[in-house]
This record gives C-alpha cells, structure tokens and sequence, in this order.
C-alpha cells in the first residue's frame, strides 16, 4: 500500500478502512469456521492490524449514521413528541427508520451485505444500514477470537476512548468472542451425507418429479430419500453435466429452501453425486461446484436450466447478491 497518510491515523487503520470500503461485507466476512473443510472467509487471510483497521471504519460508519438519526431525537425531545412505546429504551433505532437510506447507500454492495434480508423491517432506512454494520462487527471480533481470543488491549482501550457510545457493544462482542477458541475445538462437523431441505409436500413432489428424469430408475429412490433429507448409500449418477444439476441447488439455496451454508452444500453434493460427462461418469468436482453454489461461474444457459417452477424462479448472480 503507498500514498500518503492523514495525520494522526495509523498505517494499519488507513489499509482497513480501504479493504472494507471497496468491499461487500457479506462476501468479507462468511464463515463457517467448524467445519475444518470449509472455505477460509477473505477476513482469515487479513493481518490482524487490518482488522483492527476495518472495525474503526465500521464504528466510524455507525457513528455516521447515529448522528443523523441522533439530530431527529433531539428536535422530537425539543418538541416533546410522542416516541411509539415498543421503542422505549432504544429510541435511536426509532430514528434510524425513519431515514431512508441515501442513493449511495442504496446502490453500494457495502451497504446491502447479506447479514440482513430485504423483507426485515427497516432494511431500506438507516437502521438497515446500522444493522449491516454492527452484524459485520461482530463477524470481525470473531476472527480475532479465533486468533487470539481478545484484542490488544491497547486496540480495545483505544476504540473504548474513540468510541465511548458504543462501549456496551464493543464489550459484548470482545466477550463473545473469548470462548470461541474452545467451541471451534467442539462443536462437531455436519454429517456432509444429509442436507435439510424446506419444502412443502407439492414442492417436494414437483422437485422429485422433474429432477428424476435425469437419473436412472434404480437411482430414483434413492434420489427422493436425499431430497427428504435421509441418506443414500451410494453416489447416484446425474445423467446430464454437472453445472444443471447444481445450478438447481443453488436456486434452492437462494431463495432460502436450504439452509444449510454452502460449503456444506457443497459438500453434500459431491458425496452423494456423480454425472455423465463425455468421458463416461465422473465425479463432481469441487472447485466447479463452489464456482457455480458462489459465483454462479459456469452456470447453464437458459436453455439448458431444469427445475423451473413458479415458486423456484431463476435469478442473476447480480440480483441475488441485491436480494439476500
């Protein structure tokens, strides 16, 4: 990193609020750190001094955002307005909503992460914005205790001398993630053989009933069992190329039929499929797989999509990054 610093900020400070403004802080900061075979987040490869520097963007941000938000309390203190009862004791949450997020705001990856949905109360108002944040936050103290279990204590006497308003979630987060160096150790891996997905009884028969043509009829029990969320004994060959079938998944897994993260999702792929590809049957190859569940790198063309149905319509890889 060259350029010069403004005085009085930190190198490190400089670095991390460069990383996490050009950055979408979902993709920044996913996890699934007990399951030992899944992808490292972008946040593992950081020195901890960068993240260091992107938590005092973050509480810069918020700290934005509650000033705007705060200029409203005070004019409705002033006036002596009527605050809604169920927001007693977190009023500036109140405020929050009724901003509207800017145009910048509206269009920025930063702003729109995946750590809270559209249909949430308040995602399109400053709310939405603090709770992308301090969500982001919480991903970020979590990395350093999986590091070290705390901060420097000279970073936490800093941030709690900047930060004084957010000293309560500052502690909250530094001591949640102290015991996670212990819960990595136990918490044990995901059975990669079954994979929970939420479908009614009409969509689990109109799935079942598209999807079973491309497998044999010594293959197609066996295929229900899977999508019941039970386990087969056998990998069951995807008559077809690989990039249709998980291309149905990832579908499924984007408007939230599956739960599970998608390295999971991955990995139950690859144990319980195959495909018929020109060289005869092949194994479902890891990288592809998380190009497609991720990227939607190497997705199938329109023509060659299956499994299109009303309720599991198909979305760009643009939209569904706007849309989480």
């Amino acid at each position: 990193m060259t350029g010069t610093f403004k005085s009085g900020v930190n190198k490190w400070e400089y670095i991390g609020h460069h990383i996490v403004r050009s950055s979408d802080l979902f993709l920044l900061c996913e996890q699934d750190r007990n399951d030992p075979e899944s992808e490292p987040p972008f946040i593992a490869r950081l020195f901890s001094c960068e993240l260091y520097g992107m938590i005092t963007f973050i509480l810069k941000k918020m700290r934005e955002v509650d000033a705007e938000a705060g200029k409203l309390f005070q004019k409705a203190q002033y006036g002596h307005e009527f605050i809604p009862l169920e927001y007693r004791g977190r009023e500036m949450q109140h405020f929050r909503m009724l901003i509207g997020k800017t145009a910048e705001q509206k269009v920025s990856e930063l702003y729109n992460a995946e750590f809270i949905n559209d249909t949430d109360d308040g995602y399109e108002t400053y709310q939405g914005v603090f709770v992308t944040l301090e969500r982001a936050l919480g991903f970020l103290f979590q990395e350093i205790g999986l590091r070290s279990g705390t901060p420097s204590s000279k970073f936490s006497e800093r941030i709690q001398l900047l930060y004084p308003e957010y000293n309560t979630l500052i502690t909250r987060n530094i001591e949640a993630a102290r015991p996670i160096l212990v819960r990595a150790k136990t918490v044990p891996v995901h059975d990669v053989s079954v994979l929970k997905i939420h479908l009614s009884t009409e969509q689990l028969d109109e799935l079942y009933n598209d999807l079973s043509k491309f497998f044999d009829t010594r293959d197609q029990e066996d295929l229900l069992l899977l999508l019941q969320g039970n386990e087969s004994d056998r990998k069951l060959l995807f008559m077809g190329n690989q990039n249709r079938l998980v291309e149905v998944f990832r579908r499924l897994h984007y408007h939230r039929k599956i739960t599970d993260s998608q390295t999971h999702l991955r990995n139950w792929l690859c144990h319980n499929f195959k495909y018929r590809s020109k060289r005869g049957e092949s194994e479902l190859s890891l990288n592809s797989v998380w190009d497609i569940l991720t990227k939607a790198k190497g997705e199938p063309s329109s023509r060659s999509r299956i499994c299109l149905f009303e309720w599991l319509p198909f979305k760009t890889h643009s939209a569904v990054k706007r849309s989480w």
